[in-house]
């Protein structure tokens, strides 16, 4: 286990160096509380392993700690080890903490939702969710009907309005004078990120206001979104992760703009274990491979801006062929 003595933190094995190398490559891995079942924490470790391919000479240990509290106890631990991942956006505070008080070791926040000040010795990994954002705008503005497409989003935070811009450049750049509705979840809810009761509701809306593509970003409170559209009759796409695995969305599911946690990680942990290190922001996105707009689960009918169950590789082919390429910069 990673730390031995510890309480309350749950045992999950290292993945450890041969006995044939002189000089290891250390890494501290911290998951959050709901430790490598969850999904964010599961692809964080996923990008760990799949960045020290080809190094034998590594070793990770992997904390899982029962409560929050636990949190800057376990990054003060790894103070001296190569590497220390913070796994996902709920550890944002501990470890910048930490990591002002120990500038020695280096640390990596991922995808936090509002990325903290730069210090030299944290890295904080940012995903531009607004590329794919804006494949799904242009996708939106390809199949609709009505003309009239709309967003459900987070409360309205710096990654919520840069994905909202997105969806938004994205579907007047296919379709000139579209109307693109969207809404913020209301901060004073108390469920930031996880109201998925009013991001049906508010789909519903936005149907019942003539849209019938409605983008669902921003946690549980997106995925409502998506239940609702469905509810609703109207086509959806969703963000973060493949949504088709939601059965209660069916047919209404176009596309999911997805976000990659494992391949930004890859990067930047194989960076540093081959000795290219950079504090600050780090930026990854469709260029890296670390976003994406997938799988299309239907087709249009060329020219009626209808889809068949069988289809959305038109949208693929519309990809291809530039017709949804990004206009998003990298920088």
């Amino acid at each position: 286990m990673v730390q031995t003595g510890a309480t309350g933190i749950r045992q999950t094995p290292p993945t450890s160096a041969t006995a044939s190398c002189s000089v290891t490559f250390r890494i501290g891995f911290v998951a959050d509380v709901a430790g490598l079942d969850s999904r964010a924490d599961a692809a964080s470790w996923r990008g760990v392993r799949d960045g020290l391919r080809g190094q034998p000479c590594a070793h990770v240990d992997v904390a899982v700690p029962n409560r929050p509290a636990q949190y800057r106890q376990l990054l003060r631990a790894y103070a001296g080890y190569d590497l220390v991942i913070a796994a996902t956006f709920l550890l944002t505070d501990p470890v910048v903490d930490v990591a002002r008080a120990t500038p020695g070791t280096r640390f990596v926040l991922v995808d936090p939702i509002v990325a903290p000040a730069a210090q030299r010795n944290l890295a904080v990994l940012v995903f531009r969710d607004d590329q794919a954002a804006y494949l799904a705008g242009a996708l939106a503005s390809m199949v609709t009907d009505t003309g009239v497409i709309a967003g459900v989003y987070g409360p309205g935070g710096a990654t919520d309005q840069r994905t909202r811009s997105g969806f938004e450049h994205g579907a007047a750049h296919v379709r000139p004078g579209i109307t693109v509705l969207g809404a913020y979840q209301p901060a004073p809810d108390g469920l930031p990120y996880a109201n998925p009761g009013w991001g049906a509701a508010q789909a519903k809306d936005f149907v019942y206001q003539g849209a019938d593509v409605v983008f669902g970003a921003g946690g549980s409170t997106g995925k409502g979104a998506l239940r609702g559209a469905a509810q609703a009759g109207s086509m959806c796409i969703g963000a973060d992760v493949d949504s088709s695995a939601d059965p209660a969305i069916g047919d209404c599911l176009l596309a999911s703009a997805i976000k990659h946690l494992d391949r930004g990680v890859a990067l930047i942990v194989a960076d540093a274990a081959a000795g290219h290190w950079a504090g600050g922001i780090r930026t990854v996105g469709l260029a890296e491979g670390a976003v994406e707009l997938a799988p299309v689960q239907h087709e249009m009918v060329p020219g009626t801006g209808r889809v068949t169950h069988d289809c959305g590789r038109a949208g693929r082919r519309g990809a291809d062929n530039g017709r949804m390429s990004s206009k998003v910069s990298n920088n």
